[in-house]
């Protein structure tokens, strides 16, 4: 995954505009797919699309929503890092 497209995913995120971090994602994982590259990647862009719907259900103003969003945005960053 890019660091753009990561970017691109946050800020998504931090707008709550959760299905379109989602859609980056699921780009970015079918980008991994086609170019056959490391495929262990999907596994963990997964567990961030997951942190994702959990924000989304929640919604911002609950706490548990609140902790998705963050953990969503820590693990992209570190995604991005790595």
């Amino acid at each position: 995954m890019t660091t753009h497209i990561a970017q691109l995913a946050i800020q998504h995120i931090e707008k709550d505009k959760f299905l379109d971090a989602i859609e980056c994602l699921q780009n970015a994982i079918l980008e991994i797919e086609v170019t056959g590259s490391d495929r262990r990647k999907i596994r963990s862009i997964k567990a961030i699309m997951d942190k994702i719907s959990e924000a989304a259900m929640f919604g911002s103003d609950w706490d548990e929503g609140a902790r998705a969003k963050k953990a969503a945005i820590l693990r992209l960053q570190k995604v991005t890092a790595a």
